[in-house]
């Protein structure tokens, strides 16, 4: 259809507004959402963004970021747990700096594609050429499409006739809300996973526990980030560790999606205490969970996850949302839920031509 022009963007504000929401589809992780990742100031990534334009006319928006990546990332368990005995004499073992589509902290990869441009193989050319300009430009090794669930990913098939390989990321959950009340949901449940959740639930029916709806945490900032690096920080390998600016961002970019739920333990003399905190974005008909922390000293006496679990469900319930999307991880526990797993994708390209060659058949 034509040549095309390559922009790219230190950061989301030098990028018009109004470019991007020309072919960004309306999502809760959207513009405001990239900023106030882009401010919140992660260490060890560098974000930026590029786009190609027919004229003036934006054709592909692509948020991209470098940073250090860690193999032991796509490894099972005991994989990572090899790998993580050998880095321990040799650090930088299998850790690669690498360019990225997509987002550290976002509920999926995706780049923006106007509909009238997507069948043009020349646009596609023209974003591999700029993406492997880019990785040479930011020493990376490889470049990665992150966590694309298939009907996102389809839009890139052009790029396999380059060289760029798919492989199969960890997955991502979903619970379709249909139905209108807690019992209803409850008897969608396995009779055992029933009976164990209302058990788990009766134990907090003392009013120990009260759960507060907010929009902005700056009056708790401190506890909710240390509940948080709790669970971060028990994981079988760390990667991006949020700062404080990250929670606080959305009270003041996005507010209309943002929601936080807070677990405060009250005590017999009537004080309380922050024992978990849940952040979560909503947008149209669904909720995303974005992060969870948690006390681990009384999270299991208190069945925290559950609780919150079943919290969520009952917020969608009430505001009439559709979907409840889950984070990565702990699959067993939320089939047992009665959510389904959302198969994610990676497309890979590894700079060196040879070894890339290689690791395409190998895929």
């Amino acid at each position: 259809m034509g040549s095309y022009q390559l922009r790219t963007y230190a950061s989301i504000t030098e990028l018009p507004r109004e470019h991007w929401d020309a072919v960004w589809p309306p999502a809760a992780e959207g513009w405001g959402f990239y900023r106030c990742q882009e401010q919140a100031g992660i260490e060890g990534f560098e974000f930026f963004y590029a786009a190609l334009y027919a004229g003036e006319q934006p054709a592909l928006v692509a948020p991209l970021f470098a940073a250090d990546f860690n193999l032991g990332l796509a490894l099972d368990e005991r994989g990572r747990a090899r790998l993580q005995k050998l880095q321990r004499w040799w650090p930088r073992l299998l850790v690669f700096r690498t360019l990225f589509c997509g987002a550290p902290t976002s509920e999926k990869g995706l780049v923006a594609v106007d509909d009238r441009f997507r069948g043009d193989p020349t646009l596609f050319a023209a974003f591999d050429a700029a993406l492997r300009a880019l990785a040479r430009r930011h020493r990376a090794w490889m470049i990665v499409f992150k966590d694309f669930m298939d009907a996102d990913l389809g839009v890139l098939a052009p790029l396999k006739s380059r060289g760029w390989f798919t492989g199969d990321s960890v997955p991502t959950a979903k619970l379709d809300i249909v139905f209108t009340s807690t019992e209803q949901y409850l008897a969608m449940l396995s009779a055992a996973r029933r009976k164990d959740l209302r058990r788990k639930l009766k134990k907090n029916r003392g009013g120990r526990l009260q759960i507060e709806v907010v929009k902005d945490i700056s009056h708790c900032i401190d506890d909710a980030h240390r509940l948080y690096l709790a669970v971060r920080d028990r994981g079988p390998l760390q990667w991006e560790r949020l700062t404080k600016a990250f929670f606080l961002n959305f009270a003041r970019e996005m507010p209309a999606n943002t929601v936080y739920f807070l677990y405060w333990l009250k005590d017999e003399s009537g004080g309380r205490q922050l024992v978990g905190v849940n952040f979560c974005l909503h947008f149209a008909d669904r909720i995303i969970d974005k992060f969870i922390g948690m006390d681990y000293t009384v999270s299991r006496e208190l069945n925290l996850y559950f609780v919150s679990f079943v919290n969520n469900v009952e917020w969608c319930i009430e505001h009439g949302l559709k979907t409840y999307m889950l984070s990565q991880g702990g699959d067993r526990v939320k089939l047992q839920l009665g959510a389904q797993l959302v198969p994610l994708r990676t497309m890979t390209r590894i700079a060196n031509p040879v070894v890339n060659w290689f690791a395409n058949r190998l895929a």
